[in-house]
C-alpha cells in the first residue's frame, strides 16, 4: 500500500489525460511512487502485459483472468460485453500514460481508442503480489444508471464516476451560496453537464472543498436528490469516494 498522506495527493492533485485528449503532467510525488514499482519481490507479468492480455481477451472466462477482485466484477463484466458498451466497442489501440498514485494504490494508465474514435481509461493497479486491470474504472461503472438519476427513479447513488470542477450556478434549492459549493459534473456517459452541490458544514468533505479542482478531474462520488431538485439538473454531492476513478 503505498502510504501517502491524502491531503498531500489532494494538495498535489493528480493531473491526468481527458476524454479530449489534453495532455497533462504528473506531479513529481506521483510520477516517483509509481516508478519505483514494482517492486524486487514483484510476481507475474508487468502492467502493460496485462492491459495487452485484457484488451485481447475474446471470452468472460479469459478476460477474469486479467482484472482484480473477479468476484465482485464478473457479473457487471458480463453486462458490460453482453448488454452495454462492450458489445459494440471495438478496440483499435492504446498507448500508455504517465503512472499515477494515491494514498491506497499505484497504478499504470493506458488511453484505449475505439474504432468509433471513443476513449476509455484502462488503469492497472500493483503491489507486491501483482498487477490487474480494474474493471470497474474501465467501465466508468455507476451503481445507479444515468438513466435513472436524471429522472428522478433513483433518489441517491452511492457510487458514480465523473468528472468534477468549480462552478457558479445558485439557484432553486441550492441557491444560497453561504451554504453549498457548486460544481459542475461531467462524463463521457451524459449527454450535458449536471450540477452538483456540496453542503459547506458536511465535515466528510472539508478536505475535498479546501481543495476544489480548477479544471475538470476524476472522482468517483456518492450523490442523492434534494426534494425534486433533479427536474433542474442538480443533486447533492454527498461523499467523495476516491480521486480518481480506481477504489482503493
Amino acid at each position: 500500500m503505498i502510504g501517502v498522506p491524502l491531503s498531500i495527493f489532494l494538495f498535489l492533485g493528480i493531473r491526468h489525460l481527458t476524454d479530449d485528449n489534453r495532455d497533462v503532467e504528473v506531479p513529481p510525488i506521483a510520477t516517483e511512487l509509481a516508478q519505483t514499482a514494482p517492486p524486487p519481490a514483484w510476481q507475474g507479468l508487468q502492467p502493460g502485459q496485462i492491459a495487452d492480455k485484457f484488451l485481447a481477451a475474446s471470452t468472460p472466462q479469459e478476460r477474469l483472468r486479467w482484472v482484480r477482485r473477479p468476484a465482485e466484477v464478473a457479473d457487471l463484466m458480463e453486462r458490460f460485453y453482453r448488454d452495454g458498451p462492450g458489445v459494440s466497442e471495438k478496440v483499435a489501440d492504446h498507448h500508455e500514460m504517465p503512472p499515477a498514485a494515491t494514498d491506497d494504490h499505484a497504478f499504470e494508465r493506458f488511453t484505449v481508442t475505439m474504432t468509433d474514435g471513443s476513449r476509455r481509461l484502462l488503469c492497472v493497479p500493483f503491489d507486491e503480489s501483482g498487477a490487474r486491470v480494474d474493471f470497474k474504472s474501465y467501465a466508468r461503472h455507476c451503481s445507479k444508471p444515468w438513466s435513472a438519476i436524471l429522472d428522478g427513479t433513483a433518489a441517491k447513488a452511492d457510487e458514480m464516476r465523473v468528472f468534477l470542477q468549480q462552478g457558479s450556478y445558485y439557484n432553486f434549492a441550492f441557491a444560497d451560496e453561504s451554504e453549498w459549493l457548486c460544481l459542475i459534473a461531467t462524463s463521457p456517459d451524459l449527454e450535458n453537464p449536471i450540477h452538483l452541490y456540496a453542503r459547506k458544514n458536511n465535515p466528510d468533505l472539508l478536505l475535498f472543498l479546501q481543495n476544489l479542482p480548477q479544471e475538470p478531474q476524476r472522482y468517483t462520488i456518492a450523490l442523492e436528490n434534494t426534494g425534486q431538485s433533479h427536474l433542474n439538473r442538480q443533486w447533492q454531492l454527498t461523499r467523495v469516494l476516491s480521486i480518481g476513478w480506481v477504489a482503493p
